[in-house]
């Protein structure tokens, strides 16, 4: 069980924690967890597919060199304002939104694979901690990870969906996937959508895999990080693979602060969110 680690971390972050008698009571950066017993990873830690093939993104990158998003903002409809985590469809996906009272214009959005605390739990727990990471005036969209465990085209249609009904800024789109949620995203950032994304930050990582394209394929240097959840193997093998391909990454990478060592660490999940306000393509 991880429970302790929540309290131990609302009481360090001031976090806005459940009641002490909440049977649902998650890790703010990992699994849920319960009254019983904690849930495995185990189901999610198969390779990835064949998603990585070579030259496999040339032909399914949308946002490939040369072509949009690059640069101003997505040109939405500026949809309802706000939306404390509302359940949404697209094409059939469901997916968790948040979006602040004013959202600038254009907004950053920050896109989520949830653990298998499920995406419900993902959105609360992003709510949570936005005022302390910087993320509160953020637009955020949350996958299930384990609903679309290594279904990279789900996250395609929710990142989609959200930049036709709000004005995102193109330059400030960011993904964070999670335990569950890793094949997904790994699939999504690295391959299916590499081009769409300033930052990425992989967490409570259980498989590896590498970028599409590098840097000058496309036309940027992402930033990235991983925290390793305990998974150091894959953590240093993704790192080594964002290096080659060029990627900006904070000194130490992988991540190596407080909960480093063990999966569903609230304080990592912390360090993740706090990873991506200021980063930017440019």
């Amino acid at each position: 069980m991880r429970r302790g680690l929540l309290v131990a971390a609302c009481s360090a972050w001031s976090l806005a924690c459940g009641s002490p008698g909440d049977s649902t009571a998650v890790d703010a950066g990992g699994d849920a967890t319960t009254d019983s017993a904690s849930t495995s990873d185990a189901p999610f830690d198969a390779p990835l597919a064949d998603q990585n093939a070579p030259d496999a993104c040339k032909s399914c990158d949308a946002g490939g060199p040369g072509t949009p998003p690059y640069g101003g903002s997505s040109g939405g409809s500026r949809g309802a304002a706000p939306v404390n985590g509302a359940s949404e469809q697209a094409g059939g996906i469901s997916y968790f939104l948040i979006v602040p009272a004013s959202p600038s214009v254009p907004s950053p959005l920050l896109l989520v694979y949830s653990g298998t605390e499920g995406g419900a739990t993902m959105t609360s727990n992003l709510s949570q901690v936005g005022s302390l990471t910087g993320t509160s005036g953020f637009i955020r969209a949350v996958l299930d990870g384990v609903v679309y465990n290594g279904n990279a085209s789900a996250g395609a249609t929710v990142l989609d969906d959200v930049r036709a009904k709000y004005d995102i800024d193109n330059d400030r789109t960011y993904l964070l996937s999670e335990s569950a949620g890793t094949s997904a995203g790994l699939a999504l950032g690295f391959t299916l959508r590499q081009s769409y994304f300033a930052a990425y930050w992989v967490n409570d990582i259980n498989t590896s895999a590498s970028p599409s394209e590098n840097a000058s394929q496309l036309g940027f240097a992402p930033w990235g990080q991983v925290g390793p959840g305990g998974d150091f193997t894959d953590a240093n093998a993704v790192v080594a693979a964002m290096q080659a391909a060029g990627y900006r990454l904070p000194n130490p990478a992988p991540y190596n602060g407080t909960g480093a060592g063990t999966h569903g660490d609230p304080n990592q999940f912390i360090a993740a969110v706090k990873f991506f306000p200021g980063k930017t393509r440019k």
